[in-house]
């Protein structure tokens, strides 16, 4: 039975890789510095941000055949708490992969009231008379208004609803990120995912702090707005094998020809052996 689990053991990890995701929050290509009034939107609106807690949901890979791999089906993430800010995936199947995907949000087969009885996360719910379920994302800070005071920004995106309550509105949306991922066998590699924090204001539409204010859990035209700029929000920083192909080389050839003399033809032709293997896996 130890001899079958040990052979069961090797055959996966012969057959997997491992993934570490890693969220970065920036302001247009530099890390997001808080609480210090130095940002500006397209709509001149300065501004700081205190904190950003939001909701990955349905995160999965898809290889250049289409076939989707799902890596979690929710990643909570806060500024407040670092080991929230990467996710690890112990068995990501060897192959190459185009694209990491994700939901922004809850979708609302997934955003259903209670589903999260422990804090940080049920500390995001969103009102039962606002359609129940969770936050997507609270992005708090102050801004800088007309009258140069400096006021709460929150930035609290979530499930829509019409002006009499009636019908509510699933805002979330998916992100498609192009990747540049090789799996191989008893490899790490990682991702970054970033988000830019200006593009939330930024495109197609100029959103301006003014003009909405902070009470916008209710505002459905706000919510819509944040929702199609959000399209270029996300980008992925491309994952790079651990090893540099220099070590990949030096591992090699370390392989085939462990004595002097390597450059025989008995090592010539176990160094394309190896090269072959790796290849396959």
């Amino acid at each position: 039975m130890m001899l079958t689990l040990l052979m069961a053991a090797c055959t996966d990890r012969e057959r997997h890789g491992s993934l570490t995701l890693s969220v970065l929050h920036e302001e247009d290509g530099t890390p997001l510095v808080m609480d210090v009034l130095r940002y500006t939107n397209e709509a001149g609106n300065p501004y700081l941000v205190n904190e950003v807690q939001w909701f990955i949901s349905n995160l999965e890979l898809e290889d250049y055949d289409g076939n989707r791999v799902m890596l979690a089906e929710t990643w909570y993430i806060d500024t407040n708490i670092p080991e929230t800010q990467n996710l690890r995936i112990s068995e990501v199947p060897t192959r190459c992969y185009q694209y990491l995907r994700f939901t922004f949000g809850l979708n609302d087969v997934d955003n259903r009231s209670g589903a999260f009885s422990n804090p940080p996360e049920s500390n995001m719910f969103w009102p039962d008379e606002l359609g129940g379920g969770y936050h997507y994302m609270k992005l708090n800070g102050k801004y800088q208004n007309a009258d140069s005071l400096l006021v709460p920004l929150a930035i609290h995106l979530g499930r829509g609803q019409n002006a009499s309550h009636t019908e509510f509105y699933d805002n979330s949306f998916t992100v498609e990120l192009p990747i540049d991922l090789e799996v191989y066998a008893g490899r790490d590699y990682s991702i970054g995912i970033v988000m830019n924090i200006n593009k939330w204001f930024r495109s197609p539409h100029v959103y301006d702090f003014n003009a909405f204010g902070s009470a916008i859990m209710q505002n459905q035209q706000a919510q819509q707005l944040l929702k199609e700029n959000g399209a270029d929000v996300f980008t992925a920083k491309n994952p790079k094998d651990m090893l540099s192909i220099a070590e990949i080389s030096k591992e090699i050839l370390q392989k085939a020809a462990p004595k002097p003399h390597f450059m025989t033809w008995e090592n010539f032709k176990n160094t394309i052996s190896i090269f072959k293997n790796r290849d396959r896996s």
